[in-house]
């Protein structure tokens, strides 16, 4: 019989999440970055893509479109990024860095680039190149739903589970 393990995958797996954002988060601000680290992934889409929807902007960091207008959403009030009228259509909005934060963008994409090296020395250190490992996992659960995994190894929840 396999031993119940506690936490479980997920658990551990929401901390070590955690333990990142709030490590992050420390890092930019004893460096005097004033953006919350929960928002870089957006900055990092803006310089490099330049100017995007919040619909092109979750579809290419990966989180809900809600989730990204409600992070765009405070840092246009407060001036980091700026919302402005889509060229292609006058209906949508597209979202771009503010002249004002291009500086201090700049300074969030060099040391995102340095972080690279910590997190690629960090996966030696494991012996995992985790980010890897969890971008195969992701592709693994899109093709193959962790429902249809119980059922096929524990046909006994398969009418459960399907109705």
């Amino acid at each position: 019989m396999t031993k119940l393990r506690s936490p479980q995958f997920g658990a551990i797996l929401f901390r070590a999440s955690e333990l990142i954002s709030v490590q992050g988060a420390e890092v930019f601000d004893r460096l005097g970055i004033s953006l919350h680290a929960n928002k870089i992934s957006i900055v990092l889409a803006l310089h490099s893509k330049g100017a995007l929807s919040s619909t092109e902007l979750s579809q290419h960091i990966g989180l809900s479109r809600q989730l990204i207008e409600s992070r765009l959403k405070s840092s246009v009030e407060d001036g980091f990024f700026i919302s402005l009228p889509d060229p292609k259509d006058s209906r949508k909005r597209i979202y771009n860095i503010s002249d004002d934060s291009r500086v201090e963008a700049e300074r969030i994409v060099s040391v995102m680039k340095d972080f690279e090296q910590v997190y690629s020395t960090l996966w030696e250190e494991i012996g995992v190149e985790l980010e890897g490992a969890l971008k195969l996992m992701e592709k693994a659960l899109a093709r193959k739903a962790l429902a249809y995994r119980l059922c096929e190894d524990f046909p006994k929840y398969y009418n459960e589970i399907e109705q």
